[in-house]
């Protein structure tokens, strides 16, 4: 699944911005082109929830409590349903877009964490971040009816995924119990589980995105601070560069130009939250920082090219950056007082730009 648009150079330095007016519910006050729908969830303990927002106000549309401390959220193409990966409940939630509620959980492997849905929406592949597994469900069952195995190391544990845009290789990233070792990535054939490589990459890779031909790889390694980038054209991938990304980064996002890679920070909890953002010609990173907040969760990009929608914490609020212009535009507070938003999925509406 695309994580939107973005059409910017990003030049080196570090870019500061003061968080904007929150923009609440019922505002009359909109962001030109961010038509759509935001899907967060809070993994707070206690608070654990799915919220709708209406993406270019900030207008809450709907809370739904789901299982303990979810991660990622997804709308596979083609159906009715957002899913929620319920990491400390060993589950997806089943979430009916319409109605906002939760109406099914699926049972999966230990600690499903990010995951990615297939190109046509069939299947969702989900990192077990408490085993070595991807897991696999059925949407058209709304099961899991298949584990991958990422690593036979056992003190393997896999973090996040990715499927190309023809549906043919699965990516995931495998770290390990303890976290300050070298990790690595694995294909699979997406659709029968067939492991083809392992390839080592660094202390604690954190996420992987592939171009949409399919021939360079970017991945987050947390542990190093920084994006390693692979060519992914031969037998066993070559790096072929990295980046500076200050610090922990984890999730992932390209530009359609593919010019400007958009990466999350994990960083420390003294703060600010801050954002990455990397040329991917010259591999110079600049930085947006969000002060009054911690750390972030996950990111989505408007497909319009002129947002960032970015999760963080201390206190909870999804942060709307302005790409050009690499500033704070607005802040949508949790509706439900969380201080933990974490995964985000952006879909856009039909007249969207």
């Amino acid at each position: 699944m695309w994580r939107g648009l973005v059409v910017m150079a990003a030049a080196a330095g570090i870019v500061g911005a003061a968080c904007g007016s929150s923009v609440a519910a019922g505002d009359t006050v909109r962001i030109p082109g961010a038509s759509g729908t935001l899907w967060v969830t809070e993994r707070t303990p206690g608070s654990s929830s799915v919220t709708a927002f209406d993406a270019a106000t900030g207008g809450v549309l709907g809370t739904t409590a789901v299982g303990s401390r979810p991660i990622g959220i997804t709308h596979p193409n083609g159906t009715r349903y957002v899913y929620s990966s319920d990491e400390s409940a060993n589950q997806l939630s089943v979430i009916d877009m319409d109605t906002i509620t939760v109406v099914k959980t699926i049972p999966m492997g230990l600690g499903p964490h990010h995951m990615m849905s297939s190109p046509n929406g069939d299947r969702i592949y989900v990192g077990e971040f408490g085993s070595n597994y991807v897991g696999v469900v059925d949407t058209g069952l709304n099961e899991r009816v298949a584990g991958y195995l990422a690593d036979p190391d056992t003190t393997v544990r896999t973090h996040a995924v990715w499927i190309t845009r023809d549906g043919k290789d699965l990516y995931a990233t495998n770290t390990h119990v303890v976290r300050n070792t070298v990790g690595n990535i694995v294909k699979f054939n997406a659709l029968t589980g067939e492991r083809l490589w392992n390839f080592a990459v660094g202390k604690d890779p954190s996420e992987i995105l592939v171009t949409p031909n399919g021939k360079i790889g970017y991945v987050s390694i947390r542990g190093e601070n920084k994006i390693v980038v692979l060519d992914l054209t031969g037998e066993l991938p070559v790096v072929i560069g990295q980046a500076e990304a200050n610090q922990q980064p984890d999730t992932l996002s390209l530009s359609n130009d593919q010019k400007t890679l958009v990466v999350g920070l994990r960083a420390p909890t003294s703060g600010p939250a801050r954002m990455a953002l990397i040329d991917t010609e010259t591999l110079t990173t600049s930085y947006v920082l969000m002060p009054g907040h911690t750390i972030t969760g996950h990111q989505w990009l408007s497909r319009n090219s002129r947002y960032t929608f970015i999760a963080v914490e201390s206190p909870g609020a999804i942060v709307v950056i302005n790409n050009s212009t690499a500033s704070v535009v607005a802040e949508y507070p949790y509706p439900t007082g969380g201080s933990q938003p974490h995964g985000v999925f952006f879909e856009p509406s039909v007249h969207s730009g």
